[in-house]
């Protein structure tokens, strides 16, 4: 992450990941050197966002940029666009995000996912700036992922929730699976908390004698099934805590080709894996927000 303390403060642009574990704020430069950022643990929408004004306020900014853990409303239509959604995030169900924000720090203030912006901003400096169609999961907390075309997030009538798409199960799994929705869908299976839960231990102490990595790429690989037959495109990354792990991307290519089974496999163009690790790591969502910011000064 580059940093640029003798910038021109003049055009600065501001940038805040929200997390379920913490939130970051950042101020950028046009050239997206960062001039200042901060971070505080995610409590609640009061004293998280507040925290986020007082740090921003600090700064003569052009525009925020949000990329934000989920669900939000997106859809322009309703009222409440710009809150969350239904979420297990205690106090946050049905908070406002963009609106206090916005009414404190008088700029124009742009939200998107955290999979989406981290999409968008592996194909602008990531590990993807070689491709036109991008799709992008997190695996971590949670499980999230989003699509992004020539820089722009793929959306319906609001984002999608690819994390809570059902999954078959593996044959040696008998975890029943931790989502307070669905309970077995991928992020019930697959989120880092549910191999913590699953294994009783910390996921970043497990080796794969038990075959807990071999059974995560087994739920991985049936989002990229899923991706590959619906919007095919060049390339999935995966990020996250889960998701960066050293030979995880190479297991669920493998996983994955296994369950496409010789059926309209997916092959990037030029050659090369379908399924690679991002590579902006932790500061993918970030940048993110702050090419967010960016458009909103075009």
């Amino acid at each position: 992450m580059s940093h640029n303390f003798g910038a021109d403060m003049t055009r600065l642009l501001g940038a805040i990941e929200a997390g379920g574990t913490k939130f970051r704020a950042a101020v950028f430069t046009p050239d997206m050197s960062i001039v200042d950022e901060m971070r505080v643990p995610t409590t609640g929408p009061d004293e998280t966002l507040g925290a986020m004004i007082d740090f921003l306020s600090g700064h003569e900014l052009l525009s925020l940029g949000i990329a934000s853990f989920g669900p939000l409303v997106l859809d322009p239509t309703q009222p409440d666009v710009g809150s969350f959604g239904p979420t297990p995030k205690p106090g946050w169900s049905g908070a406002p995000l963009v609106q206090p924000l916005e009414a404190a720090l008088g700029v124009p203030v742009g939200l998107q996912t955290d999979v989406e912006a981290a999409a968008v901003a592996e194909q602008r400096m990531g590990a993807a700036v070689d491709m036109q169609r991008v799709a992008y999961a997190t695996i971590g907390t949670g499980i999230g992922a989003a699509v992004a075309v020539d820089g722009v997030p793929v959306r319906g009538r609001n984002h999608a929730e690819l994390g809570h798409m059902p999954v078959r199960r593996h044959p040696d799994d008998m975890y029943s699976g931790r989502c307070p929705f669905h309970g077995d869908c991928l992020e019930g299976m697959a989120c880092g908390p549910a191999i913590a839960e699953r294994w009783d231990a910390d996921p970043a102490t497990l080796d794969d004698r038990a075959g807990v990595w071999e059974m995560e790429a087994y739920y991985i690989a049936q989002l990229a099934r899923v991706l590959a037959y619906s919007v095919a495109p060049d390339v999935f990354l995966i990020g996250g805590g889960v998701g960066t792990r050293p030979g995880m991307a190479e297991m669920v290519e493998e996983a994955s080709l296994a369950d496409m089974n010789g059926y309209a496999e997916i092959r990037r163009p030029g050659g090369g894996a379908f399924v690679r690790a991002a590579g902006l790591g932790e500061d993918a969502g970030l940048f993110g927000a702050a090419i967010i910011a960016e458009q909103l000064t075009e």
